[in-house]
């Protein structure tokens, strides 16, 4: 079958009957991080003493595991919750679901394979050397187990409000050191909660990883960016600029993007708001391309946007904005995503990752034909197809690519999406030699 799978969390790909027994061996789950949050969203408590006992039925514990329904971003972090509580999330432990999903991969068809793990916002450098290296012994003995069917590669996940600087010289450091991991170790990535963190911060970061990557080509780090997925703090115009420039600025690959090809229609007559330091920024961004805009549909007048910038900025920047949903925004909302996809089409070498279970879910799409991979296929985007977090989804890579064919996609379109993929993988992307 020769599935590539480009977009994959490494502890979000644990199945539950896995995650029941490392729970089970574990002397001291870290019950609370689970707990707390469930009953915030539920409103159920849920008895620690006795977990073991009241969810022996592993179909039970497979009902409180599984996310498969459509819910906010927040349903889903508690069902990610419920790994970090269970798991020790250590060396020996990092090593063995590294391995185990390696090869339980493999054997579904999965022949190319990034996988994604992030630290604790707390972990000092001596945590990020032991457990990259644990994660990267345990993908090279899964590689092994099946006779090298799969190749397998690993991505660290950075904290949006971490010292990422830093945290990227720990890693080249560990690089230059030890040659397993230079061969593995392939790229960054920022992940969990968007909001409140725009691309604009990350700027200089990105500049930064672009330039190391053309200075020592050996120890190139892709920079994945998960973008779109969930933008409650802003406009759907805002959102689909986020994308954008994320993808201007140098990420390699955009994590999900719904934002930038769901239909502005499923917005009507809703009410948002966003501060003013985000209405600002989107009016500088629609001023600067406002002749590509208006030659693409409908946008704002170019002196009405002038004059509410000026007004704009004398206001205190974290005051809120209201903005109400009409024929006319969602005119608007369309236009600006038309642009932003030319934009990195045109500007840019950003493939596009979609987890059609994930965006489905997560995105809160009525159905998988909303699904924006079609549209991003009819503008000639990069685009890719992968799992996400398969153990909490319950899917599979075949799974994803039938989604995708669900969605509008042809059989020859998903064939050639499955070809190209292997081009757009970290190494390749990044420059790596």
């Amino acid at each position: 079958m020769n599935f590539p799978d480009l977009h994959n969390h490494l502890y979000g790909s644990i199945s539950a009957d896995t995650l029941y027994e490392i729970g089970k061996r574990n002397p001291n789950p870290r019950w609370n991080l689970f707990t707390d949050l469930h009953k915030k969203i539920y409103g159920k408590e849920i008895r620690t003493e006795s977990f073991f006992r009241d969810y022996k039925d592993i179909e039970d514990f497979r009902n409180l595991y599984f996310f498969n329904k459509p819910a906010p971003f927040i349903e889903f972090q508690s069902k990610f919750n419920l790994i970090i509580a269970l798991s020790k999330f250590d060396e020996e432990e990092i090593r063995y679901v590294a391995k185990e999903i390696v090869s339980a991969h493999a054997k579904q068809g999965i022949n190319f394979a990034e996988y994604r793990i992030m630290y604790p916002p707390s972990a000092t450098k001596e945590v990020y050397f032991s457990k990259t290296i644990a994660a990267i012994d345990g993908i090279y003995q899964g590689e092994i187990s099946v006779n090298k069917a799969i190749q397998a590669r690993l991505v660290v996940s950075l904290h949006r409000d971490g010292d990422y600087f830093q945290q990227y010289q720990w890693l080249k450091e560990l690089m230059n050191q030890n040659e397993l991991v230079k061969n593995y170790l392939v790229g960054v990535d920022f992940c969990y909660i968007e909001e409140g963190f725009p691309p604009r911060e990350k700027k200089e970061f990105f500049k930064k990883i672009l330039e190391d990557n053309q200075e020592y080509p050996e120890t190139a780090l892709s920079i994945l960016y998960h973008v779109g997925e969930s933008f409650s703090d802003k406009t759907p115009k805002s959102a689909v600029r986020w994308v954008g420039e994320s993808a201007i600025w140098g990420a390699h690959r955009l994590g999900h993007c719904i934002s930038l090809g769901i239909n502005p229609e499923s917005f009507a007559n809703k009410i948002i708001q966003e501060k003013v330091s985000e209405r600002i920024d989107q009016i500088e961004f629609e001023i600067k391309y406002y002749e590509k805009l208006k030659s693409l549909g409908a946008t704002t007048d170019y002196s009405k946007l002038q004059k509410e910038l000026e007004l704009l900025k004398q206001k205190n920047s974290e005051d809120k904005i209201s903005f109400s949903i009409d024929k006319r925004y969602i005119d608007e909302i369309y236009t600006m995503q038309e642009f932003t996809m030319f934009l990195i089409k045109e500007e840019s070498n950003s493939t596009i990752e979609c987890c059609p279970t994930s965006n489905l879910l997560i995105g809160m799409l009525s159905e998988i034909k909303n699904h924006p991979i079609r549209r991003f296929q009819n503008n000639n985007l990069r685009i890719t197809i992968s799992s996400d977090d398969p153990g909490i989804f319950d899917t599979n890579i075949k799974k994803e690519y039938e989604l995708a064919a669900t969605a509008g996609l042809s059989l020859d379109e998903l064939e050639e999406i499955k070809k190209l993929s292997s081009t757009y993988t970290s190494e390749k992307l990044s420059g790596r030699k």
